[in-house]
């Protein structure tokens, strides 16, 4: 799915404004103090062949939950929409992963895109360690129907929230992609936000 103009404006400015916790980190807890090691660009993953073809997305079920073994990650996810006042919805619960309606689903075009906080004033949430993933890495999403679609990590990018990628990430693609987005890097209080993203690209396999 390509988001129109007003969609990829909308989604700029929720992973802008909203994908850290509300409260931001913990009264005890420093924000991150070492940038991630160098980002494989997540729009540049290679093509991957053999996988399954993907079809249109109203046609298959939605995801309802996540597996990231690697991090010790596993629950049902939330659905995340639109507000009333025409702002997506972030997850409310700093430990637990939300997928974004308005991308992918898994085994349709275009990417399926799953949000988690990163922290909150409780200490580490969901996505916490997302930046320790690395290629190979698998995620798996079970859907609707039961099964189980497998991906496996082929890249991440830590990115200013104010350049955030928005057609790279939400952007139209004839792979079934799966990302992980979450906050990084420093820690504004004033803004009560941390300034970057980190963004997980994972393959169908």
């Amino acid at each position: 799915m390509r988001p129109g103009p007003g969609l990829a404006g909308l989604v700029a400015a929720v992973l802008l404004a909203g994908c850290s916790s509300p409260d931001g980190p913990g009264s005890g807890a420093a924000p991150p103090s070492a940038t991630p090691p160098p980002a494989t660009s997540a729009s540049a993953a290679p093509p991957v062949g053999g996988g399954p073809a993907v079809v249109d997305p109203t046609t298959v079920p939605e995801p309802v939950a996540v597996s990231v073994p690697a991090l010790g990650v596993a629950g049902d996810l939330l659905a995340l929409g639109l507000l009333p006042d025409g702002t997506a919805e972030v997850p409310a619960d700093p430990d637990r992963v939300g997928w974004f309606t308005g991308g992918g689903r898994p085994g349709a075009r275009g990417p399926t895109v799953l949000l988690g906080h990163v922290d909150s004033t409780a200490g580490p949430a969901v996505f916490h360690d997302l930046h320790d993933l690395r290629a190979g890495d698998v995620v798996e999403v079970t859907v609707a129907d039961g099964s189980v679609a497998r991906y496996e990590v082929t890249g991440r990018e830590q990115v200013p929230k104010d350049e955030f990628p928005t057609a790279a990430v939400f952007g139209a693609t004839t792979e079934d992609v799966l990302r992980l987005v979450t906050c990084t890097g420093a820690f504004d209080r004033g803004a009560r936000s941390y300034v970057d993203n980190l963004v997980v690209t994972a393959v169908r396999r």
